[in-house]
């Protein structure tokens, strides 16, 4: 099974659109790695993402006061809006204080510094999380709900989950048609000066697993009501209803009482992100009840839900896709599939897993033709 974008990677993407640096205290050469395979704004929009480019000197005898001089320097010449440090396997085994070196970097420059501690070892979504978190602590200012106006935010959008298949935009075109405004969109297509007018808004919907963690953090903060779900194919009208019922009733709704009691079937299953699995499965089974389920090796970070299995081992995957027919999945888990004797397999990449190599066939959910060509596709087993 294929590894996902881990953390430090996914501190990287969470942060790109928003001004500040992000450093990825790591190895020589390793920034080729996030460049290259996890980020599809890296040819078309700038942003200052570094690596430490920790020598094997530096790591044995704790050499942290040049990284330190190299953030310090690199700073003072870009001003960024803050200072993001994320780390990696050989900071942990170290123990390399991320944080302290936060705190002298932000003493010497003046700019709003934090660390990430992140370790290569999870995948990106946490690392997306706390990044977020992170970064709420630091920007984000209590302020009353906006005058005259629906707006809601969105958490948890990185081009990891939403790449250039549109479907962040056709969620915006969602929202619209519902008659919300949009406002902040942590954190794709937004400046840090949105995100830091968070609290203005009147819900905050999740639309990722990574987006659970900072939902429930402002829910804490400052008592706004989170959705936990996507407007996929019929579930629309009940999504749509769900933000109303939040805003009126200041209560969140989780995504097990946003997708319901049903606990789906073994005929078909979807594999993917999270959420956006359990969306999925969701809306076929309203099509076709108790026949679609919802699989995914990432974390659930709070998505509970009776029709998702998710932090699924190699060995626990393989186990439960037995007997299942048909199996919506990146086609890196081809593999996997054969293994479990899966009848047929449909491609639905994700960035996440396998970078740029499928990119073109990715699956917006979120529109309703590619969506009910994907229904059609796992429900026919005549094919």
């Amino acid at each position: 099974m294929s590894t996902y974008t881990a953390d430090c990677s996914g501190v990287a993407s969470a942060l790109y659109e928003l001004g500040g640096m992000t450093v990825i205290h790591d190895a020589s050469g390793c920034n080729s790695t996030y460049t290259t395979h996890d980020e599809p704004r890296w040819n078309t929009m700038p942003s200052a993402v570094f690596i430490s480019a920790l020598t094997e000197m530096d790591a044995v005898l704790g050499n942290d006061s040049r990284i330190i001089d190299d953030i310090v320097d690199a700073a003072r010449k870009l001003t960024p809006a803050f200072v993001a440090i994320a780390g990696t396997p050989i900071p942990m085994m170290t123990g390399v204080d991320l944080k302290g070196i936060a705190r002298l970097v932000e003493s010497r420059t003046r700019i709003p510094s934090f660390a990430v501690q992140t370790n290569s070892m999870r995948a990106y979504s946490v690392g997306c999380a706390q990044a977020w978190i992170e970064l709420s602590r630091r920007f984000v200012v209590p302020n009353g709900a906006r005058a005259g106006s629906f707006g809601i935010n969105l958490l948890g959008a990185t081009p990891l989950d939403f790449s250039t298949g549109g479907m962040l935009e056709s969620l915006r075109a969602a929202a619209a048609r519902a008659g919300y405004t949009i406002n902040a969109c942590w954190a794709m297509g937004d400046k840090l000066e949105s995100l830091a007018n968070t609290a203005a808004a009147r819900v905050n919907v999740v639309v990722s697993s990574s987006g659970l963690p900072l939902a429930q953090c402002f829910e804490r903060c400052f008592g706004t009501p989170y959705v936990c779900g996507l407007p996929v194919g019929g579930l629309a009208p009940r999504w749509h209803a769900a933000v109303e019922w939040a805003a009126k009733n200041r209560c969140s709704v989780p995504a097990a009482d946003f997708l319901g009691a049903d606990a789906g079937g073994t005929r078909t299953a979807v594999l993917g992100e999270p959420l956006a699995a359990a969306c999925t499965a969701a809306a076929v089974n309203l099509e076709q009840p108790g026949s679609c389920r919802a699989l995914s090796p990432l974390p659930s970070l709070g998505i509970e839900a009776p029709i998702l299995s998710s932090n699924l081992s190699e060995d626990l995957l393989r186990a439960m896709l037995g007997g299942t027919e048909v199996l919506a999945a990146d086609p890196l888990f081809d593999i996997i599939a054969e293994e479990a004797r899966v009848g047929r397999t449909i491609a639905f990449p994700h960035e996440a897993c396998s970078g740029r190599m499928y990119r073109s066939g990715i699956v917006n959910i979120l529109e309703r033709a590619p969506f009910d060509a994907l229904v059609g596709n796992l429900l026919d087993t005549a094919k």
